[in-house]
């Protein structure tokens, strides 16, 4: 008898030595959650000691919203006799919630549970990251959806309740060709993974695109019960390449004009600079002739001008460089300080790698501009050009601002269209700020937009660090 209650205390001890040893945190609870035992992994993930948590119910440590259910779970187990687990959200000692997968067991004597517990927070933290940003969906074998994820509800604007039970056809767009989903049953159903592009339809009738990945779920037989959809949204992406595509074919287009007009109008109009310049030495500057002598050559010089600004627009091919921005911006306003007051905000170390003879092109206009309409709006005093650049992520926003007058509502949404200007006829043809749109478009790939109000002026560039 003896050496029985000897093998009786070994055995507890070694099983003490496991229970402490366990990642789980395991604890021996009476019927209302009384803590009898606990083991040393349950005092960290909870946050209290083991004096404390032996002092205390494991209930009263379970948030609110779970309390009736856990002691309901508790009352079942005690029932049935069988082991089941159950998640909750408990409150550590430190305040901080922690999700929990609990286990109870009831005891042979019935008078205990144990309890184990497993720290969930972070997969379930996983989980809800997943379902509000991962768009996807799942469906048993014949295709009817069982699962969606909050953000594939988003995207299509429909409710889980409304999907469920449905096919993907609630979604399918009806210019979707029927050989693409036959080509698609055709692999998953053989087990196979099926990738590809497929247009569909949102609930308020505006199309999408996605890009999607379906492969077979298994059971443990290996029959395929059912299949998992992981979807891109790629509509923004298309649109962008369908616009630059129009876009290109728009520049092949009037690069061949530019071409043909560069070479069908210089000889014609070297001809008629030559005979103007010619006439006006001729005649006395008092002659009525004289003056319109002078402007058919300032109109021919003008002429020249533009087509070669086309040309460059057109034909760039330039070397990108790192660029110092404030450096490159004390360096270019040096000749304009004599009329305007500048003032240039940027952190010392700001760089861009980009063409930089492209980016003093688009500054020298803009400055230019401002005199012109300072000039035009009889601006005469505290002249003034703010350059501001801040760094944003992967690109840099650069703000002109300026106060020469500002621009008409009216005006606003015109100013970066060819030939449009603000200013008198002789301050120029009107090409200055959409050479500017071009420039950053076309050359640096950036965007610009205008604001104005009252008498000031403010223009917005963006242009990627890399391009």
């Amino acid at each position: 008898m003896g050496l029985d209650l000897e093998k009786l205390k070994n055995t507890n001890y070694e099983l003490k030595e496991i229970i402490n040893n366990s990642w789980d945190g395991i604890g021996i609870i009476d019927f209302k959650s009384k803590f009898l035992y606990v083991n040393d992994a349950l005092s960290p993930i909870l946050g209290y000691t083991n004096l404390e948590l032996l002092a205390s119910n494991f209930v009263d440590l379970v948030t609110e919203s779970y309390k009736l259910s856990f002691m309901q779970f508790l009352k079942n187990n005690m029932i049935n006799s069988y082991d089941a687990e159950m998640n909750l959200i408990c409150i550590r000692k430190d305040t901080k919630p922690i999700y929990l997968k609990v286990t109870v067991s009831l005891m042979l004597n019935k008078k205990f549970f144990v309890l184990n517990t497993k720290d969930i927070t972070k997969q379930i933290s996983d989980d809800q990251i997943l379902n509000e940003y991962v768009i996807s969906s799942h469906t048993d074998k014949f295709g009817f959806i069982t699962e969606v994820s909050d953000a594939f509800c988003k995207l299509t604007g429909y409710s889980k309740s409304e999907l469920l039970g449905r096919s993907h056809a609630v979604i399918q767009h009806e210019d979707s060709p029927k050989e693409l989903f036959k080509d698609l049953w055709d692999n998953i159903k053989s087990g196979k993974e099926w990738t590809g592009k497929i247009k569909n339809v949102k609930k308020n009738n505006d199309i999408f695109w996605v890009d999607i990945k379906i492969k077979p779920i298994y059971n443990k037989y290996g029959d395929i019960t059912g299949f998992t959809a992981l979807m891109f949204d790629i509509t923004h992406t298309l649109e962008q390449s369908e616009k630059l595509l129009v876009q290109d074919n728009k520049l092949n287009i009037m690069a061949e004009t530019i071409r043909t007009i560069s070479h069908e109008w210089r000889q014609p109009l070297n001809t008629i600079s030559i005979i103007a310049q010619k006439l006006s030495l001729d005649i006395d500057t008092t002659n009525p002739f004289y003056e319109g002598l002078k402007k058919i050559t300032e109109n021919v010089k003008t002429l020249s001008n533009t087509i070669e600004e086309f040309k460059s627009l057109i034909e760039f091919e330039g070397q990108k460089e790192i660029v110092g921005l404030k450096k490159l911006f004390e360096t270019l306003i040096k000749p304009y300080k004599r009329v305007i007051d500048f003032q240039i905000i940027c952190d010392d170390n700001l760089i861009l790698e980009t063409y930089q003879d492209r980016l003093v092109t688009v500054f020298n206009n803009l400055v230019q501009n401002s005199i012109e309409a300072m000039q035009k709006n009889m601006v005469e005093d505290n002249k003034k050009v703010i350059i501001e650049v801040k760094k944003m992520d992967d690109f840099v926003e650069l703000s002109f601002h300026d106060n020469a007058g500002g621009i008409a509502n009216d005006k606003i949404s015109k100013i970066f269209e060819p030939y449009f200007s603000t200013k008198e006829e002789k301050h120029g043809v009107g090409l200055g700020l959409y050479i500017v749109k071009s420039i950053i478009e076309m050359h640096l790939k950036g965007t610009v937009e205008v604001s104005s109000i009252e008498n000031e002026t403010t223009i917005k560039i963006k242009l990627p660090i890399i391009i």
